[in-house]
């Protein structure tokens, strides 16, 4: 089955309507100078956005005055705003949105390893603090869905209030267009002018380790949204490169997608988390009131994913095989701990790869007193066990950020147990 496509409208064709529109693009700042050839074809029809929305052109004219509001009528300069749509271009492999983009780009003197930079997936690094905040917030939106404090502080700084405003807005536009434009896939305007899209996208995304490290929470709101397969695909190969003992990798992780299951997971996990909190709730009686409520807030966090967990996305169930765990604490008078070296640092790495992705998720572990049932349920087979569930799902609300943690100085010691680091 070929995919469906508009065949571009000639000026012959248009009516009234249409035709106003049509005349707006061709003889406004986009149909004149160096950008004509790139946007009216030698028959006069429209290439880029422009074709498609000859189709609905009331909504085209009001689109097409926003997009020549965010290059005329903006207080953001022009580097900036290039920058944040070659970031949007770029998430969405939209090959006019970028091809078209990187050429206006480089008329605004921004550097080729910028545009290489955002091509990779690569945070560059800049001179001007103005590109730096529209970068980064634009890279946020489209790739979290959210913008982390600081982000907004130095865009904030860098940008002032209404560039700021100006650049999310103009981020949510060429989204739009970028939609729209790799849903129709317009061809080129003429073959002496072909559409050269971005390089083919990374198999894998990434963000510094630190600041991954440093902001990754446990994120228990989580929306019914999918994940995208190729996104679910990252972040459990990232699992895979964890470090195990003698390489063995003793676990396997099961991804639940399947609605029914989930439900019956939901059931049991929400079974365990009644008694437990109920028991953190007395617990906490008669603490300091600033902790109480910093524990109630954990609770009700906890209270939520209970009661949504069948509606999260994708539940991980951690498993292992306790045949291939060299123990050596086993004999210990104390729980043993050492199993878990070869098994909980996969989990962390798919941890840190959905913060890296945008996702929300959260260690948790009381399904595993309900192991059997869990077994059943996933069909895993003797003598394999659980170890975790990592409920998966785009955050609601901020979702990660930064942490609270003891300080380091708590915590790291020199030498001998309790001996500071200085």
């Amino acid at each position: 089955m070929s995919r469906p496509h508009l065949v571009p409208l000639t000026p012959g064709e248009l009516d009234e309507e249409q035709r106003r529109l049509y005349d707006a693009v061709a003889e406004g700042p986009r149909g004149q100078g160096a950008t004509r050839p790139m946007m009216i074809r030698e028959d006069g029809s429209l290439t880029g956005p422009f074709d498609a929305w000859l189709r609905t052109p009331i909504l085209g004219e009001h689109f097409e005055r926003a997009g020549m509001a965010f290059r005329t009528d903006t207080t953001l300069s022009a580097a900036p705003r290039e920058i944040a749509v070659l970031v949007v271009a770029r998430a969405w492999s939209a090959k006019f949105e970028w091809w078209a983009h990187c050429k206006l780009a480089r008329l605004e003197k921004v550097p080729q390893s910028v545009i290489d930079d955002i091509a990779a997936y690569r945070r560059p690094t800049f001179e001007d603090d103005a590109c730096e905040g529209a970068h980064d917030v634009a890279f946020q939106l489209v790739h979290r869905r959210t913008v982390d404090t600081e982000t907004m502080a130095f865009a904030q700084s860098a940008l002032g209030d209404r560039a700021l405003v100006e650049v999310i807005s103009m981020v949510g536009f060429y989204q739009m267009v970028s939609g729209l434009l790799e849903s129709f896939h317009p061809p080129a305007a003429s073959a002496d002018l072909p559409v050269e899209g971005p390089p083919p996208a990374p198999g894998l995304a990434g963000m510094d380790l630190f600041a991954a490290a440093s902001t990754t929470r446990a994120v228990r709101r989580l929306k019914a949204d999918p994940i995208p397969e190729e996104t679910l695909r990252r972040v459990l190969l990232a699992a895979t490169w964890a470090p195990s003992g003698a390489n063995r990798q003793p676990w396997r992780v099961i991804a639940v997608k399947e609605p029914s299951k989930k439900a019956q997971l939901a059931k049991l996990y929400g079974e365990q988390w009644a008694g437990y909190a109920e028991m953190s709730r007395k617990r906490m009686e008669g603490a300091p009131e600033p902790m109480q409520q910093y524990i109630e807030r954990t609770l009700a966090a906890g209270d939520h994913l209970a009661a949504n967990m069948g509606a999260v996305p994708v539940l991980a169930v951690f498993c292992f095989n306790p045949e291939e765990l060299h123990i050596t604490d086993r004999e210990q008078n104390r729980p043993s701990v050492v199993g878990g070296a070869s098994l909980y640092p996969a989990v962390q790495n798919l941890l840190l790869a959905c913060r890296a992705e945008g996702l929300g998720c959260v260690l948790t572990t009381l399904l595993c007193s309900r192991e059997e049932e869990v077994r059943q349920l996933l069909e895993i087979p003797d003598p394999w066990a659980t170890h975790a569930c990592v409920p998966m799902g785009w955050p609601v609300g901020g979702g990660h950020g930064p942490l609270s943690r003891r300080p380091l100085e708590d915590a790291a010691y020199l030498d001998r147990f309790g001996d500071s680091l200085v």
